[in-house]
């Protein structure tokens, strides 16, 4: 995988855009902020690699660059308001006590035919967290670049984080990675939901094919995103022994192994660390 690497100056005119403010990364390195016409060449340049994500200083999700680059400047505008609107009104959402999760759907409806094909398993990318939550100037930026790193990290299609909120009194999906996400924005996880209740005593879950009252309640998340996930996982991010937030994640080709959730669980243990270092608690 090439480095990213974004030392070109920026032009006078992306400088002078205030609100051109870019992130991106490939789940092992982290850049930003910096302009979208700086991001293009470094794309074009095989500077960044290709598939890497990207979202404006506005988001709360990712986006594959691709994807952006792809736009013409007005449809890249429309995409910009589209998804800060939708940051905006996920915590609208949030801070409404009466804006109740779905219940889940029965185990029958979340299993896939046993006799359908695998597709054979792949290593995911090695992942240096440290390296990339040193990008982070803040707690939100370090929490997308978790979910970000997260996925990369144990080949997933899905990540969601689910952000404790006492001034809610509250955990809710607050950062997420994935197609068709937006609508689990700002949801509250309810206080009996299994998931919760595992994170809040500290332990991991890795879900199996048939699946557990915890990893129901995550696959009926995961499944409004992705339709038929296959794995399903969460690893819950504790500083000082307290519950701050917790990981899930998702995919629709096969369960997850536990190298791979190992992986995010050294992921969480760098933004833990990162955390307690900047004091941002």
């Amino acid at each position: 995988m090439h480095a990213m690497d974004l030392t070109e100056s920026k032009s006078p005119a992306a400088s002078s855009a205030e609100t051109d403010d870019w992130f991106v990364t490939n789940g092992v390195e982290a850049v930003g902020p910096v302009t979208f016409e700086l991001m293009r060449r470094g794309l074009h340049a095989g500077r960044i690699p290709a598939g890497s994500l990207v979202r404006h200083t506005t988001w709360k999700v990712w986006r594959r660059l691709e994807d952006i680059d792809g736009l013409s400047d007005a449809k890249r505008s429309e995409q910009v308001a589209e998804l800060a609107q939708v940051s905006v009104d996920a915590e609208v959402r949030a801070s409404n006590p009466r804006n109740e999760p779905p219940p889940p759907p029965a185990v029958e409806e979340l299993i896939a035919p046993a006799n359908e094909q695998l597709p054979p398993s792949v290593r995911p990318p090695a992942v240096d967290p440290v390296n990339v939550f040193a990008a982070a100037e803040t707690l939100e930026q370090a929490f997308l670049l978790a979910v970000s790193t997260a996925v990369t990290a144990a080949s997933a299609f899905v990540g969601l984080v689910h952000v404790v909120r006492p001034d809610l009194n509250a955990t809710v999906c607050t950062f997420a990675q994935g197609p068709g996400v937006e609508p689990l924005l700002g949801e509250r996880l309810a206080d009996n939901d299994p998931s919760l209740l595992a994170a809040q005593a500290g332990h991991t879950i890795v879900a199996e094919p048939r699946l557990g009252e915890a990893g129901r309640h995550i696959a009926g998340r995961i499944a409004r995103a992705l339709p038929g996930p296959r794995g399903v996982a969460m690893v819950p991010v504790r500083v000082a022994g307290g519950l701050i937030a917790l990981i899930e994640l998702g995919r629709n080709t096969r369960a997850f192994r536990a190298r791979e959730i190992a992986a995010v669980e050294d992921v969480v243990d760098a933004l833990a660390k990162r955390i307690v270092e900047q004091g941002w608690l």
